[in-house]
């Protein structure tokens, strides 16, 4: 199997699975048969570059979200950035209080590109590769680095309705963890919201000291009744 067909394919199988369409649906759409699809999405079988336009037009993406994202050496980093986002990968996790349960995410990013791309999968079942296609929300974007922040601009792939945001502190010192604010619309109830959330370059244990971090202390409702603003600090 082609490691390349593989990773194009599966990013295929996650914006095909992003908006709601079966095998059957888009293969329908690019005039290919079911098998041939699957073949694709699998990598058994390399597809032309004219297939490959032709399934962009038909999930409604550009062109380069379909491509492979490399994983970067810090040699292909463009632009300057702190050290904590010279990943290729962050944890975030952010805790709902309407299912009353933490929620894990996924910032994938690739700094070879100019500017950085940056693909977020909202409230993953695992971190395993296979399972961020079942990620319930799906967002593609940029990252944008600054000395005081990041800001990464997401835009929702399956609701045009809703672009997010996703700002970090950027860390002084060495840490494995920061704090951020993620902000968006909620589809229940139809509302802007802001989340403060944790972002991690490796998997964190959910439990009682995570969620400490991550529900609403005293100090930020404080924060709130004084500045009549959510401010999140590091």
């Amino acid at each position: 199997m082609n490691g390349i067909n593989a990773r194009v394919g599966a990013r295929i199988r996650l914006y095909r699975r992003a908006k709601k369409l079966t095998l059957i649906q888009l293969s329908a759409m690019i005039h290919k048969s079911k098998a041939t699809l699957s073949k694709y999405e699998t990598g058994d079988i390399a597809m032309d570059v004219e297939t490959l336009y032709d399934i962009a037009a038909a999930l409604d993406v550009r062109i380069e979200q379909l491509l492979d994202q490399r994983t970067f050496t810090h040699g292909e980093a463009h632009g300057e950035s702190c050290a904590f986002f010279q990943q290729s990968r962050i944890y975030v996790y952010f805790y709902d209080g309407r299912i009353g349960r933490c929620v894990k995410n996924v910032l994938q990013l690739d700094r070879a590109t100019e500017p950085c791309t940056a693909v977020f999968y909202l409230d993953v079942p695992s971190f395993d590769d296979d399972a961020l296609s079942s990620c319930r929300s799906l967002y593609y974007g940029t990252a944008e680095y600054f000395d005081a922040v990041t800001n990464f601009s997401l835009d929702n792939q399956t609701n045009r309705m809703e672009h997010a945001s996703l700002c970090a502190v950027n860390p002084i010192d060495r840490v494995e963890q920061v704090q951020g604010m993620l902000t968006g619309i909620s589809r229940y109830p139809m509302l802007p919201i802001s989340l403060k959330c944790i972002l991690s370059p490796v998997p964190l244990t959910i439990d009682d000291a995570l969620m400490e971090k991550l529900i609403l202390s005293r100090r930020d409702m404080k924060l709130i009744r004084q500045l009549n603003m959510f401010a999140v600090e590091q």
